[in-house]
């Protein structure tokens, strides 16, 4: 039978394919695109509100300065275009003219600096400041088109902070932040994108509508866009396929092959640039100690069977925090070898036994439908170790979202974000101040490298320091990864001009439709 799933090839380190029917003939403006949405999201403030579903329908509603095209370039969005002077010290971006937030206020210079001065702000704990901070000496408005940032030391971390790090810097109205203030925001945002939010119901739909003012001429081509809340993956899959919604986000592993087969629905997959992880909250006891972390996540883990129970042989065993479709990827899988004994061993030595056994609990949430599977068979190899007694606690994810956040937990199976290169995580694991830091560590020798690799700007050997901080992060367990975590999507072939980027953005800018 006629196999319609499309699979992604990297192109030397950053480069990658687009997958997909070709657009036949030209695009037809109107109409609803009905989207099947795995999980609600906690707010629409792209720089505070949590979750990979947040930063997708942002990318629908805000533009950032530089963005991505289908090849990982770098191009213009708001920034009309820039130049780098003073071996890369400076950066001069010149501005769109004419545009308008959501709000019907303009966008320009000032509105980027005080988007800047936001970031910057401790107080406003901004998810992505350890991206800026680091590097961004200030920020300059030198007329009302054109924006300077002058950085610490020379570094080529600027762009990809600004296009694609955690989906990018994207630019709200300072209006509508005074307006609504921070707790107000993520319910009423205002950007420059392609839509604008329309209506909110929670756990339901999320609406947006086009944005007629839209800076890039012709776009959007559709009315409306559609998020309808469908947290159980059969859900989706049979909503696509009896053509009540047009497209998943995610697809679940268990329906891939099905869907792959129906004529008249096309399936996307890449070369995979996300994983699952299970950090441990390294403050708590006993998993301070290095030994039980690298018992429990190391050792007394097989990787091979839960990529092929859980996944269905989708996913890909993975040790190191770098996925294969990411660049700087490192193959460090003989570091953990599945091997129970030496798991016990390390137990034993670090107190844990018969009589004084491990009793813990190991959060996740169904938003991504394979994590309680996961979580599952984690709890069945872990205790078949002997001493180790595991709870799975499986949660709503916005309530996930806010303990991890607070790192109220023990251990967590979660799912990342597509990511391009190692530096995009530095969110996560850097212990110094604005990071998110998931496994509540203190270790500086983490930051150290990070530090090291963002001042590297020779490829090789900021390549080379890439290598060091996976098997440093391996090795000291402080983002220990299960597997892979493959971005499968489909649409309806009513659906056109959607271009599949795996997962490192989701937008309908461009998406028409043929019905």
């Amino acid at each position: 039978m006629y196999r319609r799933l499309f699979y992604g090839v990297v192109v030397g380190l950053l480069l990658f394919a687009v997958f997909g029917s070709a657009i036949a003939g030209e695009p037809r403006r109107g109409g609803t695109l009905r989207i099947a949405y795995e999980a609600d999201i906690t707010g629409m403030d792209p720089h505070t509100s949590l979750g990979i579903q947040a930063m997708y329908v942002g990318q629908n509603l805000f533009n950032t300065l530089v963005t991505i095209d289908e090849n990982a370039e770098y191009v213009p969005d708001l920034a009309e275009s820039w130049e780098v002077k003073e071996d890369g010290r400076v950066y001069t971006f010149h501005l769109r003219q004419g545009v308008k937030f959501h709000d019907g206020t303009d966008f320009n210079a000032e509105a980027v600096k005080w988007n800047f001065d936001r970031l910057l702000d401790p107080k406003e704990n901004v998810i992505t400041r350890s991206y800026f901070e680091p590097i961004i000496e200030s920020v300059r408005v030198i007329d009302e088109h054109t924006v300077q940032i002058s950085l610490k030391y020379p570094t080529n971390t600027l762009l990809p902070a600004l296009a694609v790090y955690r989906v990018g810097f994207m630019i709200i109205s300072p209006a509508s932040y005074k307006k609504w203030g921070r707790e107000g925001l993520p319910h009423h945002p205002a950007g420059t994108g392609p839509f604008k939010l329309a209506r909110w119901e929670q756990n339901r739909i999320i609406e947006l509508e086009r944005n007629p003012h839209y800076f890039k001429k012709g776009f959007p081509y559709v009315d409306r866009l559609e998020f309808n809340i469908m947290k159980d993956g059969t859900t989706r899959a049979t909503a696509i396929r009896a053509g009540e919604v047009d497209f998943v986000n995610e697809v679940p592993v268990e329906h891939a092959a099905r869907l792959t087969e129906d004529p008249d629905i096309q399936t996307y997959r890449g070369m995979d640039a996300s994983k699952i992880y299970m950090p441990f909250n390294v403050q708590r006891k006993p998993f301070d100690d290095l030994r039980v972390r690298q018992a429990l996540a190391g050792y007394g883990i097989s990787r091979q069977a839960i990529a092929k129970i859980a996944f269905l042989g989708f996913a890909e065993p993975l040790v190191g925090v770098i996925p294969p479709g990411t660049r700087g990827h490192q193959d460090i899988s003989e570091m953990y070898p599945y091997n129970p004994g030496k798991a016990k061993q390390l137990l034993e030595a670090a107190g844990i036994t018969a009589d004084n056994p491990l009793e813990y609990s190991l959060m996740t949430h169904a938003a991504y439908p394979p994590l309680p599977n996961v979580a599952t068979i984690m709890k069945t190899q872990l205790e078949s170790l002997g001493p180790v007694r595991v709870t799975v606690e499986v949660i709503d994810r916005p309530i996930f979202l806010k303990r991890l956040r607070e790192h109220d937990f023990d251990q967590v199976v979660n799912m990342a974000l597509p990511f391009i290169d190692v530096n995009a995580r530095s969110y996560l694991l850097e212990a110094g101040e604005g990071s998110l830091n998931q496994a509540n560590h203190t270790d500086r020798h983490v930051d150290a490298l990070f530090d090291k690799w963002r001042r590297t700007v020779d490829p090789f050997a900021q390549n080379q320091v890439g290598h060091e901080l996976q098997r440093y992060i391996a090795e000291k367990m402080l983002m220990p990864v299960l597997t892979t975590r493959p971005t499968i999507q489909a649409a309806r072939d009513t659906v056109k001009g959607y271009t599949y980027m795996r997962g490192l953005k989701v937008s309908f800018e461009s998406t028409w439709l043929t019905r």
